[in-house]
């Protein structure tokens, strides 16, 4: 009976032996899938900053080329550009009728058949 007993402990001894092995290779399956995965992460985090990074430099890029573009573009700049444009002498089309005008700007259509082109010519704002 003794021995009966020693061996049924016996074999459950082995089978926790087998059970914590197989734990501790699954534990360690674990742990390196944990550590892939926590560098995987890292270098997605390292792909979007780089890519956040390439973004904000095109965008500033982009807008400091865009400034000068959009300072000549802007009403006032414009408006004194056509100031000092206004005492350079303005072209005409021969043979053109008048087809709108107010004080500051002269608007002209061609003859038909005259193969000119219209004008629109500043006067002096």
């Amino acid at each position: 009976m003794e021995s009966f007993e020693a061996n049924s402990v016996m074999l459950r001894l082995r089978h926790l032996r087998e059970n914590l092995e197989k734990l501790d290779r699954e534990f360690g399956r674990l742990a390196v899938n944990a550590q892939v995965a926590g560098q995987v992460q890292r270098a997605e985090l390292d792909s979007v900053q780089t890519t956040i990074r390439s973004s904000l430099v095109a965008s500033t890029t982009l807008w400091n080329a865009l400034q000068e573009p959009i300072r000549k573009a802007s009403p006032s700049v414009m408006t004194r550009e056509l100031r000092e444009q206004g005492s350079k002498p303005a072209l005409r089309v021969q043979d053109s009728t008048p087809v709108a005008a107010d004080s500051s700007t002269a608007c002209t259509r061609p003859s038909p058949n005259s193969g000119k082109t219209a004008t629109i010519e500043s006067q002096g704002v």
